[in-house]
Formats: C-alpha cells, structure tokens, sequence
C-alpha cells in the first residue's frame, strides 16, 4: 500500500451562503464519508478558512504575505490521506468523496523523503 493526499480545492465562496444548519449537514457528509471509508481514509483535515501565510526567499531576505486570496479561484481548503495500491485504486476512493459536488479533487502520490 502506498499513501496518497487528497488535496479538496473550492471556491473561496462556496459555502458562505450556506446556513449554519446546512454547513452541519456538509460536514456529517464528509464525517461519514470518512467512516465508511476508515480501511483506506489514515488521516485529514479541514483548512482554516481565510487565514494563511506564503513565505519566499527572495535572495537573502524572506518575505511574508497574506494569503490565500479571496480573488483565488480555487483555494486548498483541506486535505485527506489514503492508503492504495496505486492512483487507481486512490482515485476510486477520490470519486465517492463529496467534496466533488464542491470543488475538484487533486490526488497526489506521497513520496517518502525518509
């Protein structure tokens, strides 16, 4: 098995006019999601929404900037992590996730560094 991130892009409006009652509703979609899915589903969480920072090295002296933006047409709002034997197998498990009626899903296979 080889571990792969779930990378869930949105729009940065895509749930502000959404009630609270209906925001509960989302997230028990994506709650049970993940139970049904607890064999292949290790890890994940939800991004803070607005807040960020992007640093960059620009010689010898950094740079910090707000961000993302809300001019972003997407925006990373969260991540999962799964377990497959190959992007096959990753990206069926990718297709029965409900963030796909929000936004796209970026799968990416996890490189070991250590």
């Amino acid at each position: 098995m080889q571990s792969y991130y779930l990378l869930l892009r949105d729009h940065p409006d895509t749930f502000a006019k959404l009630s609270p009652t209906e925001i509960q509703a989302v997230i028990q979609r994506y709650v049970t999601w993940r139970n049904e899915n607890s064999k292949h589903v290790t890890g994940g969480n939800k991004l803070a929404d607005g807040q960020g920072r992007v640093v960059r090295k620009n010689g010898d002296s950094l740079t910090v900037s707000d961000g993302p933006f809300v001019e972003a047409k997407e925006i990373l709002g969260g991540f999962f992590v799964v377990d497959a034997f190959d992007y096959d197998g990753a990206l069926a498990i990718a297709r029965t996730c409900p963030h796909l009626e929000f936004g796209s899903i970026e799968v990416r296979l996890v490189e070991p560094t250590a």
